[in-house]
């Protein structure tokens, strides 16, 4: 049977001992947030940009549209 050390393994805890385990698990979490970060950053910039896009559409869609009615008013009076 090994030698117990004084204060056990809540000792190791006291003194910022970490096991493997605990630090893979610390990385791969940290891992995890920078991941969701990236994904939510990029969606976001994608949602502005189709955003953006619409934006433009309704735009021109409008333009024309006053267009075809200028167009079709002009006409009735003649």
């Amino acid at each position: 049977m090994p030698p117990v050390r004084p204060g056990g393994p809540s000792r190791l805890r006291r003194v910022g001992y970490r096991s493997s385990v605990e630090r893979f698990s610390a990385r791969a979490m940290d891992a995890l947030v920078w991941v969701v970060f990236v994904v939510l950053f990029v969606g976001a910039a994608l949602l502005v940009k189709v955003a953006a896009a619409l934006l433009v559409v309704l735009i021109v869609l409008a333009l024309l549209l006053g267009l075809t009615l200028r167009v079709l008013r002009r006409r009735r009076t003649r």
